[in-house]
């Protein structure tokens, strides 16, 4: 029987969070190991509450360089560096892997430099991820991952899971306005983690209606809500009828901390 693989929504709100939805942040479980996409909040904590080792964590995504997407990076890196001294870190490979743009890549970086972060318990391996569609970046015994640029205010990239046991694909638009780049990334995907961030068009993001009008010309067989709060958007039924309006006639999920979706069942 093959392991599940599941989802852990760690942090599903917007950049402003609220009492119930902190900062973007989801992790991938995997037999391989973890992996995580954008780094906001408090990760570390988030990973032990939803019953997660953090020591198992393989790799991260990062989209791009805004702060609720990637501040809990130096705080995680740290948490990491006092776990090793306790805990053995794993042996087969000992590199954290950090995938990003060179723009995200130069902010952490200048991030982890001025708290004096040391990057060498556990080692960190840098990778930088080109501003190409469809881009293969890593891969491991579960899954294969692929990039994307989307249309936001700063150089973004989505991403793309493969399951290599089920071919399941996930997914995750990062932040972003509608384009043509995202709908080719995500034809076919069985679950499209989209953004959905602002009532009415604005550049960068997505309304509901545009979220509905992407997951429909992907042909996506789920929609999941995420970088969203119904007290800063719109409240739920307003925007699963933005998202019928678009077009999207399947199933929506509206993403919540702590939620776990497997995703190979």
């Amino acid at each position: 029987m093959t392991p599940t693989i599941t989802l852990h929504v760690l942090g599903s709100g917007t950049a402003l969070p609220s009492a119930g939805r902190d900062n973007i942040a989801l992790a991938i479980d995997t037999p391989a190991g973890l992996w995580l996409i954008d780094c906001g909040g408090s990760v570390y904590h988030k990973l032990l509450r939803q019953g997660l080792d953090p020591l198992r964590l393989r790799g991260l995504f990062l989209s791009h360089d805004h702060t609720d997407h990637v501040y809990g990076l130096t705080a995680l890196l740290f948490q990491l560096k006092l776990a090793t001294r306790v805990w053995d870190w794993r042996e087969d490979d000992p590199a954290l892997h950090i995938y990003a743009n060179a723009p995200t890549l130069a902010t952490v970086r200048c991030a982890l430099d001025a708290y004096r972060i040391d990057l060498q318990q556990p080692p960190v391996a840098w990778h930088e991820l080109p501003q190409v569609e469809g881009h293969p970046f890593a891969e491991d015994d579960a899954t294969a991952w692929f990039c994307t640029p989307v249309v936001h205010s700063r150089p973004t990239l989505s991403v793309k899971v493969a399951l290599k046991a089920t071919g399941f694909a996930l997914v995750y638009s990062a932040d972003t306005e509608p384009c043509e780049s995202l709908v080719r990334l995500a034809t076919g995907a069985d679950l499209l983690l989209h953004e959905c961030t602002v009532p009415e068009p604005f550049d960068g993001h997505s309304t509901p209606q545009q979220v509905g009008q992407t997951a429909a010309r992907a042909g996506v067989q789920r929609l999941a809500i995420v970088h969203y709060d119904p007290e800063l958007v719109l409240p739920v039924p307003e925007t699963l009828a933005g998202i019928r309006k678009g077009g999207f006639t399947g199933e929506v999920l509206f993403a919540e901390d702590g939620m776990a979706l497997p995703l190979d069942v």
